[in-house]
């Protein structure tokens, strides 16, 4: 079954606010992420705006600029994750919320959710459309795999002072920034850092759990999502703290936090009161040291990090074991 996400009554698209197996020995092939450019002529994508090329980026335009850095980051997680059938994501860039003190950078999520096609580990569940896409072995749902929109108000129209860098080499100065580490961001959760749970009532989608909800604990009871009431998932959302991923992969390699981890389970973002855009998929802001999949921007990441396990914990298999 398909289910596209004008379909749930939930907000799939994730937004950043400004300031189950390894794969080793597997004769994998690497995923392919095609960006689909859905702007019109002379904006977002398409630019004209002439600049200077900047931090390894040779794009003459504006346009062009954004355009290869998108097509980095979608080759940065397609060079690392195991999939036979092409990704596609439609993207833009446009005006979106944005004023003196902050502005919405991004958002993107996945296109649709699938359950019960052959070759799902789990019955009864739904995944995103890239990993139902992997592990069928071929397309399931005609058109893009996941959306992604960034905000084009950024270093142009919008009040905020401060602008986006479009160099690939990680060095954006202080009050720039980082585009590259915002489209990682943002294509991870189309990858499926994402819950399809209704986070203001706890409702499953049409009543099946998501493969990312298997992997959630409120420490404080003991219960994964699964096993929790909807009241129950909505409690655990905004338990600070306390609510953790609990995947195997994930617990493995936990060590390499210093903070942010009771054991080796490793805290979600869980504020009270909620935060729609944000909270349950991501890390707490409490884990150290920073991750990429972390609610607001802290500085140029390029290479994810306990992403990876999470990635392999809702299904994902990677192209070369992780270090």
């Amino acid at each position: 079954m398909v289910c596209h996400k004008n379909q749930w009554n939930i907000l799939v698209l994730t937004s950043v606010l400004l300031l189950s197996v390894t794969m080793a020995g597997l004769d994998g092939e690497a995923a392919v992420i095609t960006v689909v450019n859905n702007d019109a002529a002379g904006e977002g994508f398409n630019d004209p705006t002439p600049v200077a090329p900047v931090g390894g980026n040779n794009g003459t335009t504006r346009g062009a600029q954004r355009l290869i850095v998108f097509q980095r980051a979608a080759d940065i997680w397609g060079g690392l994750l195991v999939s036979p059938v092409p990704i596609r994501v439609g993207a833009t860039f446009d005006p979106l919320p944005c004023n003196t003190t902050s502005a919405v950078l991004g958002m993107a999520g996945p296109a649709s959710a699938l359950r019960d096609f052959t070759g799902t580990l789990r019955s009864s569940t739904w995944y995103p459309a890239a990993l139902a896409n992997a592990l069928h072995g071929s397309a399931l749902d005609p058109g893009d795999d996941m959306t992604a929109q960034f905000n084009s108000s950024i270093g142009t129209t919008c009040p905020l002072p401060t602008v986006w860098y479009y160099g690939l080499d990680a060095n954006p100065a202080g009050n720039q920034i980082d585009l590259l580490t915002v489209v990682l961001h943002e294509l991870g959760h189309g990858l499926g850092f994402t819950t399809f749970v209704d986070l203001a009532t706890g409702a499953k989608p049409f009543g099946f759990d998501d493969t990312f909800m298997l992997n959630l604990e409120d420490h404080t009871t003991g219960k994964l999502y699964p096993a929790m009431t909807d009241a129950e998932r909505v409690t655990a959302s905004q338990n600070t703290g306390n609510l953790h991923w609990v995947g195997a992969q994930v617990r493995a390699a936990s060590g390499a936090l210093t903070a942010g981890k009771v054991g080796d389970h490793v805290q979600m973002f869980a504020p009270s009161p909620q935060q729609p855009v944000s909270s349950v998929f991501h890390w707490d802001t409490a884990l150290s040291p920073d991750q990429l999949l972390e609610p607001v921007y802290t500085g140029p990441v390029h290479s994810p990090m306990l992403e990876f396990p999470l990635l392999q914990d809702i299904g994902w298999m990677l192209l070369t074991p992780l270090p």
